[in-house]
């Protein structure tokens, strides 16, 4: 199974944030707790386009662990060097996957983050490119938008599959249907009219 690689500086400082978790799983089964990452640190472990301050992530623990200790050790935020820039990226306790598209597989698509899988306590997944930019229809911002746009540019979005996928999603999702629906249209359309006469988008 292929894995993402955290070699950026936000890479490395996501993977050092969540090491921290590490001593709290001492002894404990490989993946007791699972970790799911979405939005833009997602989008940057993916295609390295941008950078994020806060790491949106859905969490997946054994019920005898406290989830305010995991809470605790996360919530400082975590330090990196970018270019001549002192930068940090901090965990956001309160993301909720319910609240936009998701497509009930996400989980069976999520990529491990290297360094946390196998025998780990704590496995790092990243969403797959499909369900993070099937998750970027429900607010679809200008930089929305462009991180579909980036995860399609750099090959990790299958357009036909997104399409696809997107409309069973949005068939069972919380929010305006028809409203991702024009979403959808919009920023996967350019993608489609190019594949259909031929000439990839610039």
């Amino acid at each position: 199974m292929s894995h993402v690689q955290p070699n950026t500086p936000l890479g490395e400082a996501v993977s050092r944030l969540f090491g921290r978790v590490l001593p709290l799983l001492e002894g404990q089964a490989p993946g007791t707790m699972r970790v799911y990452v979405f939005g833009g640190c997602a989008v940057h472990l993916l295609t390295h386009s941008r950078g994020s301050a806060d790491i949106d992530a859905e969490v997946h623990a054994a019920k005898f662990l406290r989830r305010d200790e995991v809470v605790a050790v996360l919530a400082e935020p975590e330090f990196y060097e970018q270019g001549d820039q002192d930068l940090t990226v901090e965990f956001d306790p309160n993301y909720n996957t319910a609240l936009g598209p998701l497509h009930e597989d996400y989980l069976d698509r999520a990529i491990p983050l290297f360094g946390f899988s196998g025998d780990q306590p704590l496995h790092v997944y990243v969403a797959a490119g499909v369900d993070l930019a099937i998750s970027k229809l429900g607010r679809y911002t200008e930089q929305d938008k462009a991180d579909i746009e980036a995860l399609i540019d750099c090959g990790r979005v299958d357009v036909e599959e997104f399409v696809t996928l997107a409309t069973q999603a949005i068939d069972y999702a919380i929010g305006n249907r028809s409203g991702m629906l024009n979403c959808l249209a919009d920023v996967a359309g350019p993608y489609l009219e190019d594949e259909h006469h031929g000439s990839p988008k610039p």
